[in-house]
């Protein structure tokens, strides 16, 4: 069972539009080197080519499924998907499958079937920790502040600090910023120590708290610390805080190494393209992004409508195609920056306009 992933990236050289694109003779194909695994998924893959179990295709499912929020590693959640269409349908049944199903499903934005998967894992464990935070986490991306809530409850018994935060990010959510910071900075400094994975949330939900409160250099040094081991998320929530502190030269340089490293995803070239426009520098990443945005229009590709609104906003400035891609996003997303984005879309078309955001 042995399966390798190429990414696939068009390179074209004249701009084309969606409604009227067709291949052209000179278009290029080029194919990215696979990512390196770790030693564990190098002898997870070996030991599946040769003796196939479900066991060993569920870890390595879940590690493309974490590797995949690094930034540059998005091809991952292909790979991710893989995996698990080649578990039995009696592994399907159980747990774990439901829920790496759901985390790849919210990824996509496919928040009502995330939900749904999530309702099997419940079936089974009624009070499941995981699934009790993915579920708030999306409830919150969908605006439903009580249903997020009650999410959180599940955790009521089993963990008192996740309870907390997550409560305390709902509450944050439902206009309480100023108390729901306090109350998480304090909770943060009383740990003696944290998971990785439980510091990463935590700071990121006191980064998001603090923009909030307009305090974005507060903000942006939650995340500094811890940068090196973020996920994609927390690299996006970095480089917009730096870009509104007007800080370009340390976005372009992390990005521009990680992307000369492993190729970053629109969504993060995008604010690297961003900082590039306003340094005087060599490189050419603002016209590399124009390719992949052409491509994308092309297609039709309206996964992650946010990236087009950002490119129309920052990089190559449109007012009206930032606004469409931007309340096209928020049909799905409506987080605070999904608020944002769409705000400052409608004030740009407005002083193009001429007339009062």
């Amino acid at each position: 069972m042995k399966h390798v992933f190429f990414v696939l990236f068009a390179v074209i050289c004249t701009a084309v539009h969606a409604d009227s694109y067709k291949p052209l003779a000179d278009e290029t194909i080029a194919l990215a080197m696979p990512l390196p695994l770790t030693g564990q998924m190098s002898k997870l893959s070996a030991r599946v080519a040769t003796e196939p179990n479900d066991a060993d295709v569920l870890k390595l499912a879940t590690l493309y499924l974490h590797g995949a929020r690094q930034p540059g590693y998005d091809a991952w959640f292909h790979q991710a998907e893989y995996w698990l269409s080649q578990l039995s349908a009696a592994t399907r049944r159980g747990i774990e499958y439901p829920l790496l199903q759901a985390d790849i499903l919210q990824q996509q934005h496919q928040f009502d079937a995330a939900l749904t998967s999530l309702e099997q894992v419940f079936a089974a464990e009624p009070q499941h920790l995981s699934a009790s935070l993915m579920a708030a986490r999306i409830y919150l991306a969908m605006a439903q502040h009580q249903a997020a809530q009650d999410a959180c409850n599940r955790l009521w018994q089993q963990d008192l600090f996740l309870f907390s935060v997550c409560s305390y990010e709902v509450a944050g959510r439902n206009g309480d910023w100023q108390q729901s910071y306090a109350a998480l900075v304090t909770l943060y400094q009383r740990q003696q120590s944290l998971s990785k994975e439980i510091e990463l949330w935590l700071r990121g939900i006191l980064a998001e708290q603090a923009e909030q409160l307009g305090k974005t250099a507060e903000a942006r040094n939650w995340l500094s610390p811890v940068l090196a081991d973020a996920p994609t998320s927390l690299w996006i929530k970095w480089a917009d805080l730096s870009l509104a502190l007007e800080d370009y030269r340390q976005v372009y340089q992390q990005l521009l190494v990680k992307h000369q490293q492993l190729g970053l995803a629109d969504s993060l070239l995008v604010r690297l393209a961003a900082a590039e426009q306003q340094l005087t520098v060599e490189t050419s990443i603002s016209t590399e992004l124009t390719e992949r945005i052409q491509l994308r229009l092309a297609r039709g590709d309206t996964e992650h409508a946010a990236d087009l609104a950002h490119y129309f906003l920052r990089v190559a400035p449109n007012p009206q195609a930032a606004l469409h891609w931007a309340e096209l996003n928020y049909k799905t997303a409506k987080e605070p920056d999904d608020i944002a984005l769409l705000r400052q879309s409608e004030r740009a078309l407005s002083r193009q306009k001429g007339t009062t955001p």
